[in-house]
C-alpha cells in the first residue's frame, strides 16, 4: 500500500489552515506538494502535514517567510530561528513598554501641553544603548587632552546611566537633561578643564579615590552624630583626608589644596548637576545628605590646615 496522501482540502481540514494560505505556501516553495496528479491536482504527504504545522507555528511566532524558507531548505536548527525571533520580540516589547511609560509619566503631569509631550516623546527615542554611546563619546572628548590613566578612562566610559523600566516624570526629565548635557560643548569644556586639572598632578588615582570614600563615610557619620567640623574629632578626620588626598595628588596639604578639593567636591556647575541627575535616575535622594557630608569634610580639612594639627 502506498503512502497516505491528502488533497489540499483535506490538508486544510487537518491543519486548520485555509486552502488559500496553503496554496500560497506551496507557490512560495515552502510547501511543495509531494505529488501532482495527471490533472495537476496537488497531493500532500504526512511529512507535508508536519511541515505545514511547523510553518504555521513559526508564522504565529512572527518568523518571516524568508527565514522559514532558509530553515526548511537547509534543515537548520529551529532553536536558532526561534532564538533570533525571541530577541526581536524582547526588543519590541521593551520599546513598547518604554513608550507606555513615557505616556504614563506625561499623563501624570498636572499641566500637559504639546511642547512637553513632544519633549517627552523625543526622550523616549534615546534608549539605554544610545545613552551608552553618548557617554562614551563624551568621555572620549573630555579626557582627550589630559594624561588620564587608560584603565580609569575605559572604566568610566562604560559606566552609563539607565532609564528605569517604569520611569517617573522626574526621571524622564533627568534623562532628557542628561542626554542634552552630554552633547553640550559648554558642558564638555567644563568637564575637560576639571579632568585636566585633576590628572595633571595625580600620582595615585586609586589612593585618592580610597581617601575620598573613607572621608565621606566618616563625614556622614559625624554629621549624623552632630559633630562639628571644628571639634577635635572633626579636625582629626579632616587631617586624615587632607593628608591622604594631598599625598595621592603630589600636593602640599595646605589652604590652596583645600580650595582645590572644594572645587572638586562642593562646587556647583555642570559637574554637580550631572551627579544630581544620576542620583535621580537611580532613584536616590543623595543630594542633600551628600552635600552636607562634603561641606562638613571640607570645613574639617580647612580647620585642620589652619590649625596645623
Amino acid at each position: 500500500m502506498g503512502a497516505k496522501t491528502y488533497t489540499i482540502g483535506e490538508l486544510a481540514r487537518l491543519s486548520g489552515q485555509p486552502v488559500r494560505r496553503i496554496r500560497f505556501y506551496s507557490d512560495e516553495g515552502l510547501l511543495p506538494p509531494a505529488v501532482r496528479t495527471d490533472s495537476n491536482y496537488r497531493l500532500y504527504s504526512e511529512d507535508d502535514l508536519a511541515r505545514l504545522d511547523l510553518i504555521g507555528s513559526l508564522r504565529d511566532a512572527g518568523v518571516g517567510l524568508d527565514a522559514i524558507g532558509r530553515l526548511l531548505r537547509a534543515h537548520g536548527d529551529v532553536r536558532d530561528v526561534l532564538g533570533a525571533r525571541l530577541a526581536i520580540l524582547d526588543a519590541e516589547i521593551a520599546a513598547k513598554q518604554r513608550a507606555a511609560s513615557v505616556l504614563r509619566a506625561a499623563l501624570s503631569l498636572p499641566h500637559l501641553d504639546v511642547d512637553t509631550m513632544r519633549r517627552y516623546w523625543k526622550m523616549s527615542k534615546v534608549n539605554n544603548e544610545q545613552m551608552k554611546a553618548l557617554v562614551a563619546a563624551f568621555m572620549e572628548r573630555v579626557t582627550s587632552g589630559a594624561p588620564v590613566d587608560e584603565a580609569w578612562r575605559n572604566r568610566t566610559a562604560t559606566v552609563a546611566p539607565e532609564l528605569p523600566e517604569h520611569p517617573t516624570p522626574a526621571q524622564i526629565e533627568a534623562w532628557t537633561e542628561l542626554a542634552g548635557m552630554l552633547q553640550d560643548p559648554a558642558v564638555m569644556r567644563e568637564f575637560e578643564t576639571g579632568i585636566s586639572a585633576f590628572w595633571e598632578g595625580a600620582r595615585d588615582a586609586d589612593a585618592y579615590r580610597a581617601a575620598a570614600v573613607s572621608g565621606y563615610r566618616t563625614a556622614v557619620d559625624a554629621v549624623a552624630r552632630g559633630v562639628a567640623p571644628t571639634d577635635p574629632e572633626g579636625i582629626a578626620a579632616g587631617r586624615a583626608w587632607l593628608d591622604a588626598s594631598a599625598q595621592a595628588m603630589g600636593r602640599a596639604p595646605d589652604d590652596a589644596f583645600v580650595l582645590w578639593l572644594q572645587d572638586q567636591y562642593a562646587a556647583g556647575g555642570s559637574r554637580a548637576r550631572f551627579q544630581e541627575l544620576l542620583a535621580v535616575l537611580k532613584g536616590e535622594t543623595h543630594d542633600a545628605e551628600a552635600s552636607r557630608a562634603w561641606r562638613w569634610l571640607i570645613d574639617a580639612a580647612r580647620a585642620a590646615a589652619q590649625s596645623g594639627q
